[in-house]
């Protein structure tokens, strides 16, 4: 029996030599009429209106939507949910380049590349930091959240993580839950935020969470822009209530050239490119690999197992 696919995202000649293989048929956005709405089982990507005009139309089979990105904010989750429709997200896929940048983030305020880049004499700083001078909170316990911690430990960092409810994790010295982090803060000098985009999480990062701080090191967003209010987070470092910050994240994106983020002289801005690979230079690039290891339990009927998003919770 062929099963349909709407291929939204790249694939590569041999991987959709390796799909025909097993009965799929393949369809892109421009072959894609309206008469194949109904056919169509599963969506590698998201194009949000094709998505509705399959999800509208009566009778419809999808039942599984892979997405390109570890966040999906932007999915209406609770029509999926109603619809009895999977979704997969990408969550891991760019855990290693992800932890790289946040790497590199800290060691360029850790190391004083900071101060050094803007000189043109001779000046000595002596205020630098090790990895393992600077105990590090990560607020996200997922694959993200692990490969970076794996990496700070490589280099003698103490790690702790936060969660939903202070289960262990993979590569963490402690673990506290998301209503109960704030013992955490007094242990760290440098914050982590891979947070997912949720009701739960929006400006999770405000002025009530700053103020808590005295002297921090460092805040880093790789998370999602709407975890952290940028006014309070400007205001923090003007109150030196954390000393140096990293957004590879904002609300909105592309940021407006006038945000005052710009021109924060203790504030590095990326532009939502932390997991971004010279041999992967788009964000489905290697999806297959994740999408592949659930497409045996697909044909057979059995649950789908690898990053499975939890409709209701978001993430």
């Amino acid at each position: 029996m062929a099963h349909t696919i709407l291929a939204l995202a790249d694939l590569t000649p041999e991987q959709t030599k390796s799909l025909s293989e097993r009965d799929f048929i393949i369809l892109s956005p421009i072959d894609i009429q309206e008469k194949d709405y109904a056919s169509i089982e599963i969506m590698y990507g998201w194009e949000p209106i094709l998505g509705q005009k399959i999800l509208s139309t009566p009778n419809h089979k999808l039942q599984w939507i892979q997405s390109i990105s570890a966040g999906v904010d932007y999915f209406p989750l609770k029509q999926l949910k109603d619809a009895n429709v999977i979704l997969t997200n990408a969550s891991g896929l760019k855990s290693v380049p992800i932890a790289q940048s946040v790497l590199g983030y800290i060691l360029y305020f850790a190391r004083g590349l900071d101060y050094y880049s803007k000189q043109q004499s001779w000046q000595t700083m002596l205020d630098q930091y090790s990895i393992a001078e600077l105990p590090t909170l990560i607020f996200g316990t997922g694959q993200i959240g692990q490969e970076i911690a794996r990496q700070l430990k490589a280099l003698g960092g103490t790690v702790y993580g936060v969660n939903s409810t202070g289960h262990p994790a993979n590569n963490f010295d402690k673990t506290f839950a998301l209503n109960n982090y704030q013992d955490a803060l007094n242990q760290v000098q440098t914050i982590v935020n891979v947070l997912p985009s949720t009701n739960e999480t929006e400006a999770f990062f405000n002025q009530a969470f700053f103020a808590q701080l005295d002297q921090a090191f460092l805040y880093i967003n790789v998370g999602r822009g709407t975890t952290t209010d940028a006014s309070a987070l400007l205001s923090a470092l003007d109150q030196h209530q954390v000393r140096h910050a990293a957004l590879d994240v904002t609300t909105p994106e592309p940021l407006p050239a006038d945000s005052p983020l710009w021109n924060h002289p203790q504030l590095l801005l990326t532009q939502h490119t932390s997991w971004v690979e010279h041999n992967a230079q788009t964000p489905a690039s290697n999806l297959f690999d994740i999408f592949e290891q659930n497409i045996s339990n697909y044909l057979t009927g059995r649950p789908l197992t690898i990053n499975v998003v939890n409709l209701a919770k978001g993430y």
